[in-house]
This record gives C-alpha cells, structure tokens and sequence, in this order.
C-alpha cells in the first residue's frame, strides 16, 4: 500500500464525495471516482468532437426546416 500526502483543500473536496461517513474511507471514495473516470472513458471517442479545440464550446442548434420552392412541392390529392 502506498501513502501520499494531500493538502487540506483537496481533503476537504474529497470529503465531498463521501456517502456513508461510517463506510467511506478517503480510499473508497477514491476508487470510485476512478471507476467513475474509466466508464466515462470508454465513453468517449476523440471523433465525437465537433469544434477545434481553440473554438469555444456552444450549444448545439437545432436543425432549421428549409423552404421547399413551390415549383418543387407535391400536390397531394385525397
């Protein structure tokens, strides 16, 4: 087992994270973030981005209907 030290900021974060106080040793909170980190990684595909990276992030838009000219709308007769 190895030992690191961490500042009190970061312990405090940490804490957060904890669910049952009685249970939740800074360890047990640790690994599930890392499970949480490795499912969101197999997740993400480097091709799912839209935007280079120097562009900022926006909302995506939803599609807008274009016009059909009226020369090219079908009659429909019932």
């Amino acid at each position: 087992m190895r030992t690191f030290k961490i500042s009190d900021e970061s312990y405090e974060r940490l804490k957060r994270f904890i669910v049952d106080p009685f249970d939740d040793t800074p360890e047990v909170v640790i690994e599930r973030l890392i499970e949480i980190v490795d499912k969101a990684k197999s997740r993400w595909s480097p091709f799912d981005t839209c935007y280079s990276p120097d562009e900022p992030s926006r909302p995506a838009e939803p599609p807008q209907e274009q016009p059909v000219p009226q020369s090219e709308a079908e009659e429909v007769i019932l």
